[in-house]
């Protein structure tokens, strides 16, 4: 009684320790309330779609005007040093610089497309991360069902192993089927060792994308499965992802911006006006005088031709891109399309043949043999095949909550 009582709690301490300290159980829709508010990497994307905001505001500034003053420093006639009052020299000169061509204007609507891909970079970041949530989600829930199953068929090996060396040191059972059981029990322990690590991997995960120490236990039900079940049709799904898909607009967005630099480098080839106005006290011809006057480059020796080149060249690129984006899109449908349609036709057929009378012939199994009404091979071999068909289902499970969530990575949406 003692020993079974210590395995008890050596196995309770190994739930205890696998799971964590601290526990918290939270559905998905939680989890996503929380991922949002905390994530670190959503709140440093946000922080760019303000830099390219403030980007806006600097396009739209006009240049600076600038100011020029020369004052005399020494006068040898007069053997007088800063000779600047009535009777010495001064000069004043005030300089603005005027864009031509509507560079500015061409500016400011980059500076703004910018913007609009800053945004579009978020709803892709935002796209990714919670598909990897969703399956970081399923995937905890179905490995911590298989390893309570798992804690449970080891705990009533570890009696059953137990019970039987002190059957077998009265001389009433063969020293066999101790070795068989332990046998079942190490591939158990090594089957829960191999899970547990998986398990820790995914907690490690999700509790990086939620930004807490504390494990995460999800709260899901079958019905949560049901709205699965409900295929949209591909192109109904195309159509939603043509509308919805941020790398689409992404890759649009990046090609006006490709066209709008060429208008722009363009542009530059028409020279900017500089105005002037100047106040000279004794250089100029008359004392006193005021001036006013204008200058422009002539474009002779750089017509911006080989910038003019390059963001052709630009353009025509991101074009391409652009059209293998679409191509892109339509196929991760028809892949995600097909994938979960077969996800649903195991899952409604696994269902319908795995219901409570495993859970009730599971039980009467276990009773049966301390009662020693099977034998050990069967008692075995059950033990094996129900485990086996557990993790088998719970597989099938999270296989079709990941390729729901892959429909809505696909499409950009909350289909499921």
């Amino acid at each position: 009684m003692q020993k079974q009582f210590s395995s008890f709690i050596l196995c309770f301490f190994g739930i205890y320790c696998s799971y964590g300290q601290q526990t918290q159980s939270l559905t998905l829709n939680a989890c996503e309330e929380i991922f949002l508010k905390n994530n670190l990497v959503l709140l440093a994307q946000q922080y760019n779609i303000n830099a390219k905001q403030a980007l806006i505001i600097q396009a739209k500034a006009y240049p600076n005007p600038s100011f020029n003053a020369d004052i005399n420093v020494y006068d040898p006639q007069n053997n007088n040093f800063f000779h600047i009052d009535s009777s010495g020299q001064k000069a004043f000169q005030i300089q603005q610089l005027i864009y031509l061509g509507g560079k500015r204007k061409t500016e400011i609507d980059i500076a703004k497309k910018n913007k609009l891909l800053a945004e579009s970079e978020f709803a892709e970041l935002l796209r990714t991360l919670k598909v990897q949530l969703h399956t970081n989600f399923y995937s905890i829930n179905s490995e911590k069902t298989v390893l309570d199953n798992y804690e449970k068929q080891l705990q009533i090996l570890d009696t059953i192993i137990n019970a039987y060396k002190l059957q077998f040191d009265k001389g009433n059972l063969p020293l066999k089927d101790i070795i068989r059981l332990k046998s079942v029990y190490i591939k158990l322990s090594s089957n829960r060792s191999e899970l547990t690590s998986s398990f820790n991997e995914e907690q490690k995960q999700l509790k990086l994308l939620l930004q807490t120490t504390v494990n995460i236990i999800p709260i899901v039900s079958e019905n949560d499965l049901d709205p699965m079940l409900n295929l949209k049709p591909i192109n109904e799904l195309q159509l939603i992802a043509a509308s919805n898909r941020p790398d689409l607009k992404m890759a649009d967005e990046q090609a006006l911006i490709a066209a709008m630099n060429l208008k722009l480098q363009k542009k530059q080839r028409i020279p900017d006006l500089t105005l002037n106005a100047s106040y000279d006290q004794r250089g100029g011809a008359f004392r006193n005088q005021l001036n006013a006057g204008v200058s422009m480059p002539i474009p002779l020796l750089n017509t911006n031709r080989g910038n003019i080149r390059a963001a052709d060249f630009d353009k025509k690129g991101i074009e391409l891109y652009a059209q293998e984006k679409k191509l892109e899109v339509d196929l991760d449908i028809e892949h995600a399309w097909k994938n979960m349609q077969r996800c649903i036709i195991e899952y409604v057929k696994v269902k319908s043949i795995y219901n409570e009378d495993f859970f009730s012939v599971n039980n009467g199994i276990n009773d049966n043999f301390k009662k020693r009404n099977i034998s050990i091979l069967e008692f075995v071999d059950f033990v094996e095949s129900y485990n086996e068909s557990l993790a088998d289902y719970e597989k099938l499970k999270k296989q079709l909550a990941i390729s729901a969530a892959q429909i809505n990575y696909v499409t950009a949406s909350k289909i499921y």
